[in-house]
């Protein structure tokens, strides 16, 4: 079940306020099928488009959110996510995904500047009034391979990561980009990779100190969150009227659909924040399994790690409504 006829009303009353274009940049939060892409050999070209499915599923195990925003708002979606990147490669190095500091903003200059033959400079062909730039990414930054491990390089904080994401946005500002929204980082403790168990999982088939990684998670994303929220405030400052930022609290309203899910999942069971839809064992020789189809949108979670796609649908609509100013969070 996509959506409620009442939820459908109230997204048309929504005014975007002349946005129609969104600009992403992040992870398999997000990803629309940029990884599989890589990965199948095709490597996304100019205005790449494609979307998952039919040719595979998203991180979600189905559409992601940004699709269904792209039909709430009836906006064109500018997708350069990419599962499995960070905010720098520089700085938390995992696989050499295109990141937001360089590889994805490349792809949005390929489809969107042009470059004067005598002097080099850029141009950008998009109305800067027109789209608004999202980046949610920090998940893998802060997450297994990296801090919530101990292996991060030793040079590296969690203010470095924070700044990262601010200086991806800077240098959007740079390029002529005007309208942000930053998202927090989500409640990462409540999924089952970051639970207070210590059993090896799918994405860690390992032994590790749940109750550690548990308490570490929390602590590293209300740190992180903390130190974006304030940067928010000094990027408005510093550009004095010419751009602006949103925070996007995506951490409060994980939390809402955690703690009160009735209303936003409406499977043919009960809302279910804490087992995943997809679940698969340890020993990758076995096969995943998946939830009954007619379940899968009473399910928070898709696997021990990703929202499900109804999350998703319900992402969508609230990020929907900040573009046009009417969001609580």
């Amino acid at each position: 079940m996509l959506f409620l006829l009442p939820a459908l009303l109230a997204l048309s009353a929504v005014d975007a306020a002349g946005i129609t274009d969104v600009v992403i940049f992040g992870d398999s939060f997000s990803d629309q099928s940029r990884l599989y892409s890589l990965i199948n050999g095709t490597y996304p070209g100019k205005n790449y488009q494609s979307v998952y499915p039919p040719d595979a599923i998203a991180g979600d195990g189905g559409f992601q959110w940004p699709y269904y925003l792209g039909l709430y708002g009836n906006y064109t979606i500018w997708n350069y996510a990419v599962g499995g990147a960070v905010c720098s490669e520089a700085l938390t190095p995992l696989d050499g995904i295109p990141d937001v500091t360089s590889g994805q903003p490349a792809w949005f200059i390929e489809d969107h500047m042009v470059s004067d033959n005598k002097t080099g400079e850029q141009t950008l062909l998009l109305d800067p009034d027109s789209f608004t730039v999202i980046v949610f990414i920090g998940t893998n930054d802060v997450g297994m391979s990296s801090f919530i491990s101990n292996d991060q390089l030793a040079n590296v904080s969690l203010p470095d990561i924070a700044d990262c994401q601010l200086n991806a946005i800077r240098n959007m500002h740079s390029l002529g980009a005007r309208h942000f929204i930053l998202n927090a980082l989500t409640p990462l403790h409540l999924t089952k990779l970051y639970s207070n168990s210590s059993e090896p999982t799918f994405y860690w088939p390992k032994e590790h100190d749940g109750e550690a990684w548990n308490k570490g998670m929390y602590n590293i994303v209300h740190s992180v969150n903390r130190i974006l929220s304030d940067g928010v405030k000094v990027l408005n400052a510093e550009w004095q009227g010419d751009g602006e930022v949103e925070w996007f609290d995506t951490y409060a309203l994980f939390e809402e659909f955690y703690y009160n899910p009735t209303p936003y999942f409406n499977g043919s069971i009960p809302a279910d924040t804490n087992e995943p839809c997809h679940q698969c064992p340890v020993d990758s020789s076995q096969a995943c399994v998946d939830c009954p189809l007619e379940e899968r949108d009473s399910h928070m979670l898709w696997d021990d790690l990703h929202p499900g796609e109804q999350t998703g649908r319900n992402l969508a609509m609230e990020m929907h409504k900040k573009i046009g100013g009417q969001s609580a969070y």
